[in-house]
Formats: C-alpha cells, structure tokens, sequence
C-alpha cells in the first residue's frame, strides 16, 4: 500500500508538471518510433532514447530529444528515439501488466523495428538513455542479466530516474545516474538510498532543478503557495551549466562503456 500512494504522488506530479502526450486512434505503435542516423554512420554504433511522461514532446517542446540526439551523431552515435508511452498506447496491446513491463516491451519492439529496417546491426551491443519516468523501466531492467543480454544493452544513462516501486540498483552493466540536487519530483535523498551500487556513477548538480537539461524550460514550471504573493517553488527549470557538464558526463560514460 504504501508504494502504490508513493507511485501516485510521483505520477500526479509528472502529470501535472507534464502532460501525456495523445494519441490518434488510427496510430499504430512504429509511428512512435524514430531513427536518426549518426553523421558517419555505423550500423553497430547506437544507443535508444526513452523520454520522460510527455513523451518526446515536452508542454509545446517537440525538439529537445531531437537536439541531444543530433549531439550524439556528431559523435559517430546514432540513436533510436522511442516515444514509448504513446507507443504502446498505439500498440493496443491487451496484457494487464505494470507501468515497468509495459516500458520494456516497447522498447524489444522498437528494437526488433530498427533492426528489421537495417538500421541497428542484429548482433550489436548498444545502450540506453533514458529520462525521469523511463527509470520505472530501467532500473529493474539494469538489475536483470538476461534481459540485458536479449537485448544486446552494454550500459544504461538515467537522467532524474523516476523509481516508485522502490527497487535497489544492483546493476550488472555499468550504470551514470545525473540528477539535480533541488529536484523535488525525484529526489536525490531517494536516488542516493536506492542507487549506490557497484558499477554505479552518480553526479548530482546540486542548485539544478528536475528537467535542468531542457533549454525550453528556461522560466521554469513553479507553485506558490499563495498565489503572486509567496514566492516560486520550482518544479522544472533548465540549468545551462548542469546541462553543458551533464552532456560531457554522457559523452564520456558513452565512449567509455
């Protein structure tokens, strides 16, 4: 009982802090899956994005994904970015499973789709990146040698990871957690209790805010207490330093592993 009202806290602030992104009732599950292809291009060379709650639209933000992910091609590394709550929503999949089961399921199908187009070699080993709500899915899969292997993941990068049913990181491949010391959605007290493991890095930008790593967030999204009297508390808000220093921290923790 008490994980299910801590995951319904976490889910009301995603929530209200970001929408769920719609879904045309049309839509098939591949519409969500994108391939952006490295400036030199190797078919062995990739890693797999999986965004946030809103998808990869943050409020009116359609680009930021996008943009990291045009960082890492200059980097010889394409990516497959998965919008995977729209995704499967799209899929119509019928299985009463929970939110971590239906993240992993997603993002097998997004690969077998990059790997039946030709874009990702069938026997290479890639990594993941994943943002906020996405550590549902990965910190368990980061835990689970075999599904590791299935897939072909040789490491896992987690922006603020989101970790409701309170699971210990026991990683068996080499794990970077980023996140900001003023995060009142993920808080780091939470990250550090549940996420200090061997094969493990966690950098903390201590006067960052959740979402520090969205230049579209640059006013913020805040509350007060009393409305324009008190002052703002705020809930995301982009941090260009932590941002700039994050992105270096991936780079390396990506050609290292």
């Amino acid at each position: 009982m008490k994980n299910i009202l801590k995951l319904l806290v976490i889910f009301s602030l995603f929530t209200s802090c970001i929408p769920m992104q719609k879904v045309p009732k049309d839509a098939v599950m591949t519409d969500f899956f994108h391939f952006q292809k490295a400036k030199d291009y190797d078919a062995s060379k990739w890693v797999v994005f999986l965004p946030g709650t809103g998808g990869l639209r943050i409020f009116k933000d359609t680009t930021h994904y996008y943009k990291v992910a045009e960082k890492l091609n200059a980097e010889g590394i394409s990516v497959l970015l998965v919008d995977n709550v729209a995704a499967y929503k799209a899929s119509k999949r019928d299985v009463d499973e929970e939110e971590p089961a239906q993240i992993l399921w997603t993002l097998e199908e997004a690969l077998k789709w990059a790997k039946q187009n030709g874009d990702i070699a069938p026997s290479s080993e890639g990594s993941i990146v994943g943002w906020s709500r996405a550590g549902l899915g990965l910190i368990p899969l980061a835990n689970d040698e075999d599904e590791l292997k299935k897939l072909n993941i040789k490491s896992i990068a987690m922006f603020y990871p989101a970790n409701g049913y309170e699971i210990q990181l026991k990683p068996k491949v080499p794990v970077l957690v980023m996140t900001g010391g003023k995060d009142k959605i993920v808080k780091v007290d939470d990250i550090l209790k549940h996420m200090v493991a061997e094969n493990v890095t966690i950098q903390v930008y201590d006067d960052a805010y959740h979402g520090y790593d969205v230049e579209s967030l640059k006013k913020g999204k805040y509350y007060r207490y009393i409305p324009f009297i008190s002052k703002k508390h705020y809930l995301l808000k982009y941090d260009e330093e932590a941002a700039q220093e994050s992105f270096e921290e991936l780079i390396k923790f990506l050609r290292k592993n």
